[in-house]
């Protein structure tokens, strides 16, 4: 794994340096979250746990990003069977992220991603590393869409699509309604896609943050006489709290 961080954060560092002259047009943002379970589209990343979340990201004036995202990691239990156990599971998620955003009209923003997902150890008997790519359309703070594509998605050998749109809504100056509803085109590698929506609330005081969310999964188009492998447990309903504090 050496072999692999080394070029990239050289490269992101190459990145970052090269507009040093011009930080005054940049800046550095900071994020701790504590949450009550990691929930990650159709599946939790923290087995319905608490986990612990932190991101590192530079934004420069021209509209280019990068950073780091961290947080603790369980897999859990394989739907196929519970009572497997699997040796060398991983306990943390890394992701470092480059991209470009832009505004093609004042009240559009167009945003470009390109994440690696890294872990510190198998996720059931795959090394899980993979890369993703996004495409975010933003109108105002009100409605997002993003779409993304994933290669070998947690390791598998296949290509998954996944879709959402995302809506917001301010009811005072601290306190906001929102809500996601997905769609994970993933068939070809978990023999089965997902819907995955969430709705809830977050609440905004000087540089805290609190969040009351429920979320909830499903599968659909099931292809039956593919060969299921291992994988979480699609996510029943739950609520989740989460607190961050950013700078």
């Amino acid at each position: 794994m050496e072999k692999i961080f080394t070029p990239l954060f050289r490269l992101i560092s190459i990145a970052i340096l090269s507009y040093y002259p011009h930080c005054v047009f940049a800046e550095f943002h900071g994020t701790i979250t504590g949450t009550t379970n990691y929930v990650w589209r159709m599946y939790s990343k923290s087995n319905n746990k608490p986990a612990i979340q932190a991101n590192l990201d530079y934004q420069h004036s021209i509209g280019f990003y990068t950073g780091v995202t961290a947080s603790s990691f369980n897999i859990g239990s394989s739907e196929l069977d519970d009572s497997l156990e699997f040796e060398g599971s991983a306990q943390a998620e890394i992701i470092p992220y480059v991209g470009w955003n832009f505004k093609p009209f004042d009240d559009w923003r167009v945003d470009l991603q390109y994440s690696h997902y890294f872990y510190d150890g198998f996720i059931y008997t795959l090394e899980g590393e993979y890369d993703e790519f996004y495409l975010f359309l933003h109108y105002k703070d009100l409605l997002s869409f993003q779409t993304s594509y994933a290669k070998d998605f947690y390791g598998l050998i296949g290509d998954a699509y996944f879709y959402e749109l995302t809506g917001r809504y301010p009811i005072t100056d601290f306190l906001e309604a929102s809500g996601s509803f997905g769609y994970a085109n993933t068939k070809s590698v978990l023999s089965a896609d997902y819907t995955y929506w969430n709705i809830g609330f977050t609440g905004k005081y000087k540089f805290i943050a609190l969040d009351l969310r429920y979320y909830e999964a499903g599968e659909t188009n099931i292809e039956e006489e593919l060969e299921f492998l291992d994988h979480p447990h699609t996510q029943k309903g739950t609520i989740v709290f989460s607190i961050s504090a950013g700078f």
